[in-house]
């Protein structure tokens, strides 16, 4: 493990060791995780697969949430790299554009500039041809959220800021080797059995030597149902963003998670899993994904 990276741990293991003095007496710790399988050509003439392993330490009390999480990746080709956790068509940078009508006014299909002046497929080359096959860490996210106090019933607002120190190493596609950093607004509404979420914010990405990250919104919305006293829920969501690279389209994603709580009535110790399925609405996001999660929440 690199010097830099183990640094980093410590400092945000130890950020969430002293967060329940510096914010209140009690509170509740959760441990959660997920494996994840992706795919996609994210606009690129090769498909992408990534195996990402996500584990998360989360502390809440009072109005205040402060969450850890970091991934672990395996990725088959050096084409896709996370900004502020999206998956971004970086690749675009490398390759050309496949599309032979013409990219230089004359329309007289000859041009085959680079693939950043236009939104078809950009042809890259076969990760077969460069033995291309990383394993290791990404960039971690720190997230501070802070709630308005109130019953579980009705609407709650918040607002939360997030940052992602630049861990991975750039060479790898898992970061761009710079920081990001995120703010928004929550709003989480229950209604019976019925539950809305909704999040917007507002990102700075860091750049790529070669490629400039377009600054912008992220979204999503949510809405869930529960039954079986809270045994067993659902939730239909989409996840989107503004462009984020200069000539591909913009990250647009819908999931479903379907949720089974263990240990329900007990506060200390409650269990759950998740499987969670998505399909891209977008070429910037990924085809398909499936992850299965888990989370483990105790009293402090």
């Amino acid at each position: 493990m690199r010097p830099h990276l183990r640094a980093w741990i410590v400092l945000a293991t130890a950020a969430l060791a002293v967060a329940g003095p510096a914010l209140g007496q009690s509170g509740d710790w959760s441990y959660s995780g997920s494996l994840q399988l992706a795919s996609g050509d994210y606009s690129l003439s090769e498909t992408t697969r990534s195996l990402l392993l996500y584990s998360g330490l989360t502390y809440e009390t009072g109005a205040w949430t402060l969450s850890a999480s970091l991934p672990l990746i395996d990725q088959d080709s050096p084409y896709i790299t996370y900004a502020g956790g999206t998956p971004v068509p970086s690749g675009r940078r490398l390759g050309q554009d496949g599309d032979s009508s013409g990219t230089d006014g004359t329309g007289s299909g000859s041009s085959m500039g680079s693939g950043r002046g236009g939104r078809g497929v950009v042809e890259v080359p076969d990760p077969d041809t460069l033995d291309f096959d990383q394993t290791g860490v990404g960039d971690p996210l720190l997230r501070l959220d802070w709630r308005r106090a109130g019953d579980s019933a009705g609407p709650r607002f918040g607002v939360y800021g997030a940052v992602k120190p630049p861990l991975a190493d750039e060479d790898s596609g898992f970061g761009t080797g710079e920081w990001d950093y995120g703010a928004g607004l929550t709003l989480a509404n229950r209604l019976g059995r019925s539950l809305l979420l909704a999040d917007l914010g507002y990102w700075v990405y860091g750049d790529l030597p070669d490629l400039e990250l377009e600054d912008g919104l992220s979204y999503s919305l949510g809405l869930g149902r529960s039954w079986a006293e809270g045994r067993y829920s659902a939730l239909a969501s989409i996840f989107g963003a503004t462009e984020i690279i200069d000539g591909a389209e913009a990250p647009l994603q819908a999931s479903l998670t379907l949720n089974r709580s263990l240990g329900a009535g007990t506060k200390a110790a409650a269990r759950s899993l998740s499987l969670t399925v998505g399909a891209g609405l977008s070429d910037a996001s990924p085809d398909f994904s499936i992850a299965a999660g888990w989370r483990i929440r105790w009293s402090g």
